[in-house]
């Protein structure tokens, strides 16, 4: 009796232990795109501009980090009532943002499409964004911004086989809550502008344990 119920405890641990896997909770990161403006003017203008950002991971798909972008936003108008025919933001933000990844949600090893697709996440975010609009007549201005991105990173082991390296492609619809992007103080909707990035990711740090298989 002893010896089966000892074997049955070995299996258990030993079930248990199948069952999880270890990440990193430590993430930087970085890239480039770009950004185009929905503001008063009617023309939406494509900029450029670059991201760093730096996340801790509660689990392998829940996250909280920071991210700042340098870069412009652009926009274009014919109407005659505008003083500017066009305007040019050279902007700077930080923004707190939380993530959500599918693979938190799905279960990812019941085949190879739910597998890949556990890197899909959604998030959103708080934070505040400087403004520096050439030609405006207040060029530098202050305004509270609500980031809200949709993206995928896909993430390669390192020789241990743990997730260390990912590529990122990321979304991100940013929404003024003062409307001040174009440097228009009549404002008549809501200043928005979007960013297309592709970046990559690093991760490291202290390892934590998760209840689901990662690899």
């Amino acid at each position: 009796m002893k010896a089966i119920f000892t074997s049955i405890l070995a299996l258990l641990l030993c079930l248990t232990a199948a069952a999880q896997s270890n990440f990193y909770k430590l993430s930087l990161g970085g890239g480039g795109g770009l950004t185009q403006s929905f503001t008063d003017y009617e023309k939406y203008k494509f900029g450029k501009s670059i991201y760093g950002v730096g996340e801790f991971f509660f689990t392998p798909f829940i996250s909280l980090g920071g991210e700042g972008q340098i870069g412009r936003i652009k926009g274009e108008s014919r109407d005659p009532t505008f003083e500017k025919p066009q305007f040019v933001n050279a902007y700077k933000s930080l923004t707190i943002n939380a993530k959500l990844y599918l693979g938190a949600l799905i279960d990812y090893k019941r085949n190879g499409f739910s597998n890949t697709i556990k890197g899909l996440y959604m998030g959103a975010g708080l934070g505040g964004i400087l403004n520096n609009i050439s030609g405006a007549e207040t060029p530098k201005t202050k305004d509270i911004i609500v980031p809200l991105n949709i993206g995928y990173t896909y993430y390669f082991p390192n020789k241990a086989g743990y997730y260390r390296y990912g590529i990122n492609a990321n979304y991100q619809s940013t929404i003024s809550l003062d409307g001040g992007l174009d440097g228009r103080e009549e404002t008549s909707h809501t200043d928005i502008y979007t960013y297309f990035t592709i970046g990559i990711r690093y991760q490291f740090g202290p390892m934590g344990l998760s209840t689901k298989t990662l690899y």
